[in-house]
């Protein structure tokens, strides 16, 4: 009784192994991921070639003063500082 038992149970592990490394129908389907797989790499590149002589001008941005870039360059050195938590107020009813 008992190996039958064992023989059972290594049939259908055995079954259960085969079975993980096989492919099924729903493993098969083409999805939504596969379809647009690279598109977002693919528009990065598109939108870089809207000027693609860009890298040969070395000239430096003109019309853009030093209390301007200083001003953006603070604003953005500061935006990575936390801000404070706010104060959660919670209003219970008691009955």
């Amino acid at each position: 009784m008992l190996k039958k038992y064992f023989l059972i149970v290594r049939i259908v592990m055995g079954l259960l192994f085969v079975s993980g490394c096989s492919g099924t129908i729903l493993s098969q389907r083409e999805s939504l991921l596969d379809r647009n797989w690279g598109r977002s790499y693919e528009a990065a590149i598109y939108n870089q070639m809207a000027n693609s002589d860009a890298y040969k001008n070395l000239d430096p941005v003109l019309n853009l003063d030093g209390a301007a870039a200083g001003y953006n360059v603070n604003k953005y050195k500061n935006s990575f500082k936390a801000e404070k938590p706010k104060e959660i107020v919670n209003i219970l009813k008691l009955q």
